[in-house]
């Protein structure tokens, strides 16, 4: 089952990034990601990280104790704190605190957090300190839903008003930053600091012991030789299919091929083929895309993969990752499981080994794999900032304290360390947090779209993709029509 992290590594080396707007599989887009890594890129996988240089922040910048406040969420499927109140020896705790101590010694600030809501939406909850004039939130990390509201009502300020910040640093995810736009206006920017982004990140899981035990093809391979497809995946499923009961149906007591909640198959699987179902128009409007030939062929072949071979079982939880799906998959009772990284945590107990991979891709002429970040924080930024260099500075130095500690410990020792089984699954970490990509019509638009008409199209397996689509877009586009206006007229 295994090849060495070091020939793995620097074969993923050559993988180029779907995060950094490569990830279009274009018909006859054949470009080759499966040669074979060369001594040199052997050399490179074994080197050194380089030393981060500091932002491009002024030497005596200093705000005299200023208080600086974030504004949070307590959400159960992200860890969403920025400010630790103490060390406690847990790794990734202690990072954080490092790194505030660190922003608070740089800038001579002191910041904080404030938790808006413990539920949904944040909306509710900051919008009248807004409309108050109270400069109590320097920035508000708020769920994605909810930018919209924001923005169309004049709550906030595009990132181009904020000095300091220089979003082609290292510290920013590229990738998932192109999708930050709206009507114009950059209303987030994502870097690492935004954890709950890590957390929300989805992959797919397989049990090591079906592998072994059906002698299936080692998905690592298949994925270092660029053949994990949505076929493959397909034949595998049916492979392991098994009526363990012996009762003529499919039922809890079976071996499956594929678990997942309802409303995240589809998207799960369409953003790996290299597909969205929204994008920016040529004006920069957002607009359904789920009519073109391409699309619809990925949707088809969803279906095909789930339902028409009873490889995926449905749940009666609508939990994001379903705690009867990760009982299942821990007792090898599924082949693959959708999972987010932050529920990864919750089978670190799972006696039987299992691997982490990407979502597949449509076919080998794909070129890039393609990791969905199924949520959001946006940090949003208050119009009522009174200091607008004070909120550059402590977002730039963060995000810069976060990439040196915070994702580390997150990624590299907390992550890897903990939770990853082999050296395989880091090595696929990876290529995962390379190519991270955002859809909007599962993000922003979350409510009209993937938890619209798609999640009941698929717990109805309603395969009439052009009809559903017509009878929707007028009205979505009616929402966006105006949406769009409303934040041009602020």
């Amino acid at each position: 089952m295994k090849r060495t992290l070091t020939l793995l590594l620097a074969a993923l080396l050559l993988f180029a990034s779907c995060a950094n707007g490569s990830g279009d599989p274009a018909d006859g887009d054949t470009a080759n990601t499966t040669a074979e890594p060369s001594a040199e890129a052997e050399t490179v996988a074994e080197t050194e990280e380089p030393v981060l240089a500091p932002p491009d922040l002024p030497a005596d910048l200093k705000f005299d104790g200023a208080t600086f406040t974030f504004g949070v969420v307590d959400n159960p499927n992200a860890k969403n704190a920025i400010v630790m109140e103490e060390l406690t020896g847990e790794v990734l705790n202690d990072a954080q605190y490092d790194a505030i101590n660190q922003v608070n010694e740089t800038l001579g600030v002191t910041v904080e957090q404030y938790v808006m809501t413990t539920g949904y939406p944040a909306l509710n909850s900051l919008t009248p300190i807004i409309a108050a004039g109270d400069d109590a939130i320097q920035v508000a990390n708020v769920f994605c839903v909810d930018a919209t509201g924001l923005l169309s009502g004049g709550y906030v300020l595009g990132y181009e008003n904020i000095p300091y910040i220089d979003l082609e640093k290292p510290w920013w995810d590229h990738g998932a930053n192109e999708s930050l736009t709206l009507a114009g206006i950059r209303y987030a920017a994502i870097g690492d600091l935004s954890i709950s982004t890590h957390d929300l990140t989805y992959v797919m899981l397989f049990s090591t012991a079906l592998v072994d035990q059906n002698n299936l093809e080692n998905p690592y391979s298949l994925v270092f030789e660029g053949n994990w497809t949505m076929d493959k995946m397909k034949a595998m499923c049916e492979t392991v299919l098994l009526d363990a009961n012996g009762n003529g149906e499919r039922d809890r007591e079976d071996v499956f091929g594929y678990l997942s909640a309802r409303k995240m198959v589809l998207p799960s699987f369409w953003i790996g083929a290299g597909v969205k179902s929204m994008e920016f128009d040529e004006n920069g409007t957002p607009t359904l895309t789920m009519a073109d030939e391409k699309f619809e062929s990925v949707f088809q072949k969803i279906f095909a993969m789930t339902y028409d071979n009873n490889a995926w079982f449905l749940v009666s939880e609508d939990l994001d990752v379903p705690t009867e799906n990760r009982t299942m998959f821990s007792a090898n009772q599924s082949l693959f499981l959708d999972c987010s990284l932050f529920y990864v945590a919750a089978l670190r107990e799972m006696e039987s080994d299992f691997g982490i991979i990407p979502y597949p891709k449509y076919d080998e002429n794909q070129q890039n794999y393609c990791a969905r970040i199924s949520y959001y924080m946006p940090p949003m930024i208050p119009k009522t900032n009174q200091n607008l260099e004070l909120v550059g500075a402590v977002l730039e130095e963060a995000n810069y304290q976060a990439k040196k500690l915070i994702t580390p410990a997150y990624y590299d020792i907390s992550l890897k360390g903990k939770y990853a089984r082999d050296k395989e699954s880091i090595a696929m970490l990876d290529l995962i947090f390379n190519s991270r990509v955002i859809d909007l019509g599962d993000t922003l638009f979350c409510a009209q779209v993937r938890d619209g008409f798609v999640s009941s199209m698929f717990s109805s397996n309603n395969r009439d993709l052009a009809s559903t689509v017509a009878k929707n877009v007028k009205v979505i586009n009616k929402q966006i029509e105006k949406m769009v206006a409303a934040i041009q007229g602020n």
